[in-house]
């Protein structure tokens, strides 16, 4: 009996220690290992496969500072605790990848050992040698405002944004965009936030006092108020031609708001588009969204054989709201050709700018289709190499799918397909975007037309069957 004890007892000790080494040594592994299983609908709390792919393809060395303790970081957010658990998977992933948390607060000289770097509390500062990227923690997320007006995070977009600003600093390809200024352009500061996270290189550009950079290959003008004069188009023309050389975009965005615009609007038109007056209303319920006619789905064009195939479901829809009219004065003129990339669909019509309050849709005289977004290209060829220079006027009839409900929503294009996009004409091919993720579950962006008939299944025909059924038993177990 003696020895069963001591046997027994023997036992119960051996297995503590086996549980303590255990779990001491699946604690160290997991430092360094990613040996955790994420079993969250969308992988919320796990890089994606390219992510894992860039972490440890790297043979810089990469330090993540997360300036703030790991406590702190995380607070009591459901959103920051994915912010930093996705932050974590990257050292976990990347040999090369070092995680530190920074007292920033307590600790005042850490400032100091990056002098030209402007950085606060919470951010996140990552380095390779001697180039610095801080990601405001602010930029980790995407936001919407409720009917109220308070503004609260609609998904994260942690995973994107950390792996674009890797890319910055370990030597990934920035180009450059100039953000034209100097004539009542609207600001985007979405869009911009885009192009940022995704290692372009983002200056506004003054026209009327600022030549182009050299170094710039897109220039983006968003739905000036004021007319362009004959030097600040000179100026246009000479950075698209860029000496023969070509390799220049300009992207160019109207606005219902605008008043006509002789100079710029025959500046276009010798690219080979139009813009009308008026603005692109829906009739079709099912293809609007916000119960509001002006927001109208645009639909990809069976012209586009690139940037459409591009996208990861082709059946995700570019919203473009408030857009002008646009036409196409010609496919192909000398060196210039033109390919329509979105169009609005037969249901929709024109509303001119100086329409009735009466105005209705049997009084419109311009209908659809009607093309959404337009790439126009000049091409010339080098007679002795046969090599092709190309550069492109990019024109959409909405500044709006440039706002931050356009280009932050998830449910839509926009964001997708203006990078795919960008991303060629620049013949870039080390930017990706990845999925924003909710935690809070997905917003049920959908049209009206599915609106209404939700509403009818939801609070008329499924009430209406329960209620039939229950009788129906009733009416059973009365007569037996």
């Amino acid at each position: 009996m003696k020895n069963n004890r001591i046997l027994f007892g023997a036992l119960i000790l051996v297995l503590i220690i086996g549980v303590f080494l255990i779990n001491l040594i699946a604690a160290t592994l997991s430092e360094r290992y990613p040996l955790t299983i994420d079993l969250t609908a969308g992988g919320l709390f796990q890089i994606s496969d390219r992510s894992i792919q860039l972490a440890r393809s790297l043979s810089e060395e990469v330090t993540i500072n997360i300036l703030a303790k790991e406590d702190d970081f995380m607070g009591s957010s459901a959103y920051m605790a994915q912010a930093n658990e996705i932050i974590r998977q990257y050292a976990k992933y990347g040999s090369t990848i070092t995680l530190n948390y920074v007292n920033y607060v307590a600790d005042p000289t850490f400032a100091s050992n990056y002098p030209d770097v402007t950085m606060k509390h919470g951010d996140i500062l990552i380095s390779c040698g001697e180039k610095n990227k801080v990601v405001p923690v602010e930029s980790l997320f995407n936001y919407t405002q409720s009917s109220s007006g308070a503004t609260t995070i609609a998904s994260s977009k942690v995973d994107e944004t950390i792996a674009s600003a890797i890319l910055n600093v370990t030597g990934g390809e920035q180009i450059t965009v100039s953000i034209l200024t100097g004539h009542g352009e609207y600001s985007m500061p979405s869009f911009i936030n885009l192009l940022q996270i995704n290692n372009y290189n983002v200056a506004n550009l003054n026209l009327i006092t600022d030549d182009f950079d050299p170094a710039c290959k897109v220039a983006v003008l968003i739905a000036p108020h004021k007319d362009l004069n004959e030097d600040v188009l000179k100026k246009i023309d000479d950075f698209l031609y860029n000496n023969g050389k070509y390799g220049k975009t300009l992207f160019y965005t109207a606005d219902t708001e605008q008043d006509i615009l002789p100079n710029l609007e025959q500046f276009l038109k010798e690219w080979g588009v139009e813009i009308g007056d008026g603005a692109v209303f829906e009739t079709d319920s099912s293809r609007v969204y916000n119960y509001h006619p002006f927001y109208a789905i645009a639909d990809y064009s069976e012209e586009d054989e690139v940037f459409y195939h591009m996208l990861r479901d082709r059946r995700t829809p570019m919203l473009m709201p408030l857009s002008r009219p646009l036409s196409v004065l010609y496919e192909y003129r000398n060196n210039n050709s033109t390919t329509v990339l979105l169009k609005f669909g037969d249901s929709t019509a024109v509303r001119p700018s100086d329409a009735p309050d009466e105005f209705t849709w049997e009084d419109a005289v311009i209908r659809g289709p009607l093309p959404a977004l337009v790439l126009a290209q000049q091409t010339v060829r080098d007679k002795e190499s046969g090599e092709e220079y190309k550069s492109y006027v990019i024109v959409s009839g909405s500044a709006g799918m440039l706002d931050g409900y356009s280009i932050d929503n998830s449910s839509l294009a926009n964001s997708e397909y203006l990078l795919n996009i960008l991303n060629t004409v620049c013949q870039r091919e080390d930017v990706f975007k990845i999925p924003s993720k909710s935690i809070t579950g997905k917003a049920l962006n959908i049209s009206t037309g599915t609106a209404n008939r939700l509403g009818l299944i939801f609070a008329l025909i499924i009430p209406l069957l329960i209620i039939g059924a229950g009788v129906g038993v009733w009416l059973y177990r009365r007569h037996q």
